[in-house]
């Protein structure tokens, strides 16, 4: 979870400066801020700041049904040539018991936050509406994206253990990136605060300000989930796929440093770091 050091800092050392103040009416003592009084302010200070930093956070959670009709299907989704688009859905001709065909479907990318702050780590749930026998096996995949070019390798969607609806499939798993993966993008992040940014916790545009200044930085690194794409795989002898929902939830820090009235007016739209549209 990301927030501004010099915000925290700020933020910290006035909680103790508030505390500092509040021991001289309360014990009637001119003196009474001395050095260990003030550093024992100061412990309760961060005490108390770190108490909100734990709270100070901010949910989203969002889906994205594909309904798999004509004229119905987003933009980037994709399958297998084994199945085709009808009215009802995606369908393939059916084969004999010794037989069978294989089937896959893959997602658009999905924006996993928002656009100010993209999370590092992300619960993915994939529900497949389709019979429950039409696939002889099935198996799902995801996988993660900071500017929508350059995508990690896929891992493994797990069934989800409070499947009950014997007309589909549901798949869960989570996502969670360990700390070192933001080293050179917190280090990117310091060199951008020094630019002077109209609002210097907005991530949209410090993405923009590395793909112009680093434009290979989002090939080598991954340090957060801007983006996620699922994938189903199996065989089946004959499917008729009605649609996928995919919903994405996560969590980030609420702590910013002030805007001041200049950040950008799509701040609340969701993730769309595209470095495909980035001039350089």
């Amino acid at each position: 979870m990301r927030h501004s050091p010099h915000r925290a800092a700020s933020l910290g050392l006035l909680i103790a400066s508030l505390s500092c103040r509040g021991c001289i009416p309360a014990y009637g003592i001119a003196n009474m801020c001395k050095q260990h009084k003030i550093r024992f302010s100061v412990l309760l200070g961060w005490l108390f700041f770190s108490a909100i930093a734990a709270h100070a956070q901010i949910f989203s959670s969002d889906s994205s049904k594909i309904q798999f009709a004509p004229n119905k299907v987003p933009s980037g989704v994709t399958w297998s040539s084994s199945v085709s688009l009808t009215d009802g859905g995606l369908l393939s001709e059916k084969l004999p018991p010794d037989r069978s065909a294989e089937v896959w479907v893959q997602s658009q990318p999905i924006p996993a936050g928002m656009s100010w702050r993209p999370p590092t780590s992300a619960t993915i749930r994939l529900d497949v509406e389709a019979g429950a026998q039409e696939f002889t096996y099935l198996g799902a995949y995801f996988r993660y994206s900071c500017d929508r070019v350059h995508w990690s390798t896929w891992y493994d969607l797990p069934s989800s253990k409070d499947q009950k609806d014997v007309a589909g499939r549901a798949f869960e798993g989570r996502l969670s990136l360990p700390r070192m993966v933001n080293e050179a993008y917190e280090t990117k992040m310091r060199e951008w605060w020094k630019t002077n940014p109209a609002w210097s916790s907005d991530e949209h545009e410090l993405c923009v300000w590395i793909a112009k200044s680093d434009p290979d930085f989002f090939a080598r690194e991954f340090p957060f989930i801007g983006y996620v794409q699922v994938r189903i795989e199996g065989e089946s002898r004959g499917v008729r796929l009605r649609s996928l929902t995919v919903k994405v939830s996560s969590g980030v820090s609420g702590l910013t440093a002030p805007s001041d009235g200049r950040a950008r007016s799509t701040a609340g739209d969701k993730w769309f770091f595209d470095a495909s549209k980035i001039r350089r």
